[in-house]
């Protein structure tokens, strides 16, 4: 048991880096160039920008990223001058270690390497949406569902009947 412990300390702990704003990934770069392991847990979201849905990959924990080290063996120095870095987060001034579970449960909710964590659609079939674009802008339906990112069938309540239509995904949000 003594063993494993001494394996996992010369493996040495994770610890947080607080990165700039929105400046994480030249962090990532910076310090990966310097030879330090660094993970950047990222997430995968829908965004609506200028009227249209987007997938964009932010940091899963804006301004932080993880930093493996063995404290007295490696340098750690550098890291705050490094560009896209403000510095290792201390508590009372000094380096606290994130749990490698945590660090073990984000690599696996990440899993694909890329560091990137899926979340589900937004719009899961059966939720309420409005339709905010086209004739029936303002209205209220029900998802069905949906084929893929682009379209989706709805079904709305119009004229005391229920109809089936298809729809842009785009046009569409949770009521």
């Amino acid at each position: 048991m003594a063993e494993i412990l001494q394996d996992s300390a010369a493996l040495g702990h994770w610890f947080a880096v607080y990165s700039k704003p929105r400046r994480e990934a030249e962090a990532l770069e910076q310090l990966q160039r310097q030879g330090y392991v660094v993970f950047l847990p990222q997430v995968r979201r829908r965004v609506r920008q200028r009227g249209q849905w987007r997938d964009v990959v932010e940091a899963l924990f804006p301004r932080y990223l993880f930093l493996r080290a063995v404290l007295g063996a490696d340098h750690l120095a550098p890291v705050r001058s490094t560009r896209g870095v403000v510095g290792l987060v201390r508590f009372g001034g000094r380096l606290q270690p994130v749990p490698a579970s945590v660090i073990t449960e984000l690599e696996r909710l990440c899993g694909d390497g890329a560091g990137v964590l899926e979340l589900p659609s937004p719009l899961p079939p059966g939720c309420q949406v409005r339709i905010l674009q086209g004739p029936f802008m303002g209205c209220e339906a029900e998802l069905l569902s949906q084929d893929g990112a682009q379209r989706a069938l709805v079904l709305l309540r119009l004229l005391g009947q229920v109809h089936a239509l298809p729809m842009a995904v785009d046009h569409l949000e949770r009521a």
